[in-house]
């Protein structure tokens, strides 16, 4: 079963109405999996961890399944895990599709959707402050008119993604069009107003339908309530006070701020020998804004998830209310307020969240005892990312949560 919900989902497995399978299988995979052979068997230990030991089980399991996320549809893939034994890191494949260099150690990366964990926290603090309520209705804090239906909307459907509201998502540029636009800005009341004027998918509060949609609103909201950028608010309640040196809200920053991996989509010529790989990894993040533009390092997200569940960044009463779920149609995930839960197949839950955006898929997720954590980022040689990517990130969750 496919865990992975990014940034932007419906691209991910939908390129105009057909899936994506990108020309890229022969000449990068083959080359990402003779590097990842090269690598993945590499692991230190970090923070009085212990090196894992030659067929430890889990361990050995996970270096497998970066070795096969970087034959099926990524260029290269990095990962932090916490277990009994300490903590310790992995990586296969190629920091670069035409080069040899290895994916950098704690390299930073664009972290997609798993933005809107920052967004919801800083949010849920404004509720805690009494300046925001959950089950008040969105035309309360926005200009009347932006969204359409907004006194039936309350900014609780907004983070558990019930408001039906139609995803931005769905009408961002693709293929040729992405690359030649990828450092256009976009407005955020501009992408809210054009998305909530389309047919909303559902009633709100009837069913759950994930949307990038409702987490820009929740953006405009915090820039309603406080007067400052949602960026500005994230900044200052979540990334300085945790130090998360190798955190940024980047907004119209196109640039990684230092070393990384590089992501890519495949553009298809009249054959398949036509088909040729542009590097997307610096655009504009503006298209993803509060639901998905943050950078970030393994480090400094596995940081977070520690501070989120020891209850440094919420006090109890918005922390139970980040973790009230609807289900959303996988028997084995629910979700929250900007938190998804995950049941692992040996019964532990994990909470945290995924993400995608042009050249990157991320994975961050955390026991709630803090005991067994994963943050794992892949920089793609795709976009739609090739949709066997799900099976591996996958695996590396569950092995990392039940190992």
């Amino acid at each position: 079963m496919r865990i992975v919900r990014p940034l932007l989902t419906p691209l991910l497995t939908v390129a105009v109405g057909v899936t994506a399978v990108p020309a890229y299988a022969t000449s990068a995979s083959a080359a990402s999996a003779s590097a990842a052979s090269a690598d993945a068997t590499t692991a230190e230990a970090t923070r009085g961890g212990t090196a894992p030991k030659t067929g430890d089980g889990a361990r050995e399991r996970i270096r497998r399944h970066l070795e096969e996320l970087a034959r099926v549809g990524a260029v290269g893939a990095q990962v932090r895990v916490t277990d009994e034994n300490g903590t310790w890191t992995a990586r296969a494949g190629k920091a670069r599709a035409d080069g040899g260099a290895p994916v950098p150690r704690g390299g930073l990366f664009r972290a997609g959707s798993t933005t809107k964990m920052f967004t919801a926290v800083a949010l849920l603090q404004l509720v805690g402050e009494d300046k925001v309520s959950l089950d008040d209705s969105v035309d309360r804090y926005l200009p009347a008119g932006l969204v359409p239906g907004a006194g039936h909307i309350t900014v609780r459907m907004l983070l558990q993604h019930t408001s039906g509201l139609h995803d931005l998502a769905r009408d961002l540029p693709q293929g040729e069009d992405l690359v030649r636009t990828r450092f256009r800005h976009y407005d955020s009341t501009r992408l809210v107003r054009e998305a909530a004027a389309r047919t909303p998918d559902f009633p709100p509060g009837t069913d759950y339908g994930y949307s990038n949609t409702n987490y820009v609103v929740l953006g405009l909201i915090i820039e309603r309530v406080t007067g400052r950028s949602y960026a500005e608010e994230v900044r200052d309640r979540i990334i300085e006070p945790l130090r998360l040196r190798h955190t940024s809200v980047p907004e119209d920053g196109t640039s990684l701020p230092g070393p990384h991996a590089h992501g890519y989509i495949t553009l298809q010529g009249k054959g398949e020998s036509d088909a040729r790989q542009v590097d997307i990894t610096e655009l504009n993040p503006s298209m993803a804004g509060a639901a998905g533009e943050a950078v970030t390092s393994t480090h400094d997200m596995d940081a977070f998830l520690t501070a989120l569940t020891s209850g440094k960044l919420l006090r109890p009463a918005e922390w139970k209310e980040m973790n009230r779920t609807v289900p959303t149609g996988d028997p084995d995930s629910r979700y929250g307020l900007g938190l998804k839960h995950r049941k692992s197949s040996c019964g532990r839950l994990a909470v945290g969240h995924t993400g995608g955006i042009p050249g990157f898929a991320t994975l961050a997720f955390t026991t709630p005892d803090r005991s067994h954590r994963v943050v794992l980022s892949a920089n793609l040689a795709d976009w739609p990312a090739d949709p066997r990517i799900g099976g591996p990130i996958d695996k590396v969750l569950d092995d990392a949560i039940c190992g």
